[in-house]
């Protein structure tokens, strides 16, 4: 049952939906707020509306509109019904498609496309900057493929530079709160370090090789990358690395440690990846958002001369 119901779950993320078309609702977007909630609908419902799922024709806009709005308002939305009617609707197989219950099924599918609208911009403290009305309009004109009251290259640029804003707030706060933290650190440049266990060896230098095990979290506190989910999951040897090639953040705040010592180092965005983000190409997705400041948390192990650390095998 537990595999019938992953596979049900991520068919829902996959799936489009559709209807007879309808006439575009007739709508003035008056203000930047109204149009950004409508490109953010809009760009929601193309997730299903353009993922080429052949059961397209099969779904009910009308349910899939009144799920959404439901998952919005309630993360719990998508319960065990749901669970049980998505398993009905494409069957053991998740490959199959009862039309019996399209209707539920292209309800239960609203729902969780809802919530994960909502929890993703709550995370980002963006709910307040957004009109659900106007979302909602978006997101079933997205499904039914007329949402033409923005352009298309205007809505991803306005999304692009909404992303950006939002990054640079929640920048901004974090910065500000790890500022006012008892005992820290704030260097000149704005980088702010947090010293958790005093090391008791001495600092390295600027250019000097470091052995550190670290957790890269952004903003929020998600984390990007740890050095020790790949050496304990994927037993990956940790190297060291030299502080000439690392961000600038790193940089400044490395030289302040010393060996043994466990920190936290806050860096705002432009002494990090700044403007452009880190971009991983195998996956096609933004480890580090552009404008994003970033919180590493680092466990100084050693440091050296370039090259006088041993590799470890």
């Amino acid at each position: 049952m537990k595999k019938i119901i992953v596979c049900s779950l991520l068919l829902v993320l996959a799936s489009a939906c559709g209807d007879s078309a309808a006439e575009q609702e007739k709508i003035e977007l008056k203000s930047f707020k109204d149009k950004l909630s409508y490109t953010l609908g809009a760009d929601h419902a193309r997730a299903i509306s353009e993922s080429g799922d052949p059961n397209y024709d099969k779904y009910v806009i009308e349910e899939i509109v009144k799920g959404f709005q439901e998952g919005v308002k309630n993360d719990k939305a998508f319960d065990k019904d749901c669970k049980a009617t998505m398993s009905s609707l494409f069957g053991q197989s998740g490959q199959e498609f009862n039309q019996k219950y399209a209707n539920e099924g292209s309800n239960c599918i609203g729902k969780i496309s809802g919530i994960f609208f909502a929890s993703g911009w709550k995370q980002k403290n963006a709910m307040s900057r957004i009109d659900m009305k106007k979302v909602l309009i978006g997101f079933e004109h997205g499904l039914r493929k007329v949402d033409t009251l923005v352009p298309r290259t205007e809505q991803a640029t306005m999304v692009q530079e909404f992303m950006a804003d939002l990054n640079k707030l929640n920048g901004a706060a974090m910065m500000d709160k790890a500022t006012n933290k008892k005992g820290v650190t704030v260097t000149k440049s704005g980088i702010v370090l947090e010293t958790l266990k005093e090391g008791t060896g001495g600092k390295p230098s600027p250019g000097d090789d470091v052995l550190a095990n670290y957790i890269l979290m952004n903003s929020l506190g998600d984390t990007m990358q740890s050095s020790f989910e790949m050496t304990e999951k994927y037993k990956q040897p940790l190297q060291p690395f030299s502080l000439g090639e690392v961000v600038a953040g790193w940089q400044e705040g490395m030289p302040m440690m010393k060996k043994g010592g466990i920190y936290r180092l806050y860096i705002p965005y432009h002494l990090g990846w700044g403007e452009q983000g880190m971009f991983n190409p195998q996956t096609q997705t933004y480890e580090i958002q552009p404008y994003e400041s970033i919180v590493f948390y680092i466990e100084l192990l050693d440091y050296g001369k370039p090259g006088s650390l041993r590799k470890m095998k």
